[in-house]
């Protein structure tokens, strides 16, 4: 075997100094004992997780007005996102125009970009996340009929679904913002 190139010792070098803190052996010997899972994430960090920079699904062409657009941050994964609930324990339930100015003064959410990153890497998506309504609110669109909505993003018949929920409809129990870890 012929040895390494100096480039090529230092690339490799970089890139486990860079690895998340948040691997554990667990996860190590998960993708080492799965060579086409270690291919997916080797080629997940070649990709890293970039956002795109247009909606795929762009409803100005439905006729809605886009209100706000998180772009930022420009990368995600599964291991850097989280979800947490949108009204504390006990809390009463929400509806209409009160909903609408609670979201509008969320900060460091995740949008649809980020969602449709998500689906389109649906191997990133936490399992224990299935059981939640995943809510983007960076994102928030106007229809045509005044409805303020948001992408979300849902575990049906085995697959991820994006859908855009009704804000003024307010948000239930199984309903998770999503946004980076903390």
């Amino acid at each position: 075997m012929s040895p390494l190139p100096d480039w090529y010792r230092n690339f490799v070098a970089a890139v486990v100094a860079h690895l998340p803190s948040e691997i554990d052996e667990a996860v190590a010997k998960r993708w080492t004992d799965d060579p086409d899972g270690l291919d997916a994430v080797l080629a997940g960090l070649v990709v890293s997780g970039e956002i795109g920079g247009t909606l795929q699904h762009d409803k100005t062409k439905d006729g809605w007005e886009l209100i706000e657009d998180a772009a930022e941050p420009l990368t995600v994964s599964g291991e850097t996102i989280e979800v947490t609930p949108f009204k504390a324990e006990g809390e009463e339930d929400l509806f209409g125009e009160e909903v609408v100015e609670r979201v509008l003064a969320l900060d460091g959410m995740l949008g649809q970009r980020h969602a449709e990153y998500l689906m389109a890497h649906p191997g990133e998506i936490p399992e224990e996340f299935q059981r939640y309504s995943l809510i983007f609110p960076g994102t928030i669109w106007r229809s045509p009929e005044g409805n303020h909505q948001v992408p979300c993003v849902n575990w049906r018949q085995g697959s991820w679904e994006l859908t855009f929920g009704i804000v003024e409809g307010g948000f239930d129990a199984n309903d998770r913002l999503v946004r980076l870890r903390a």
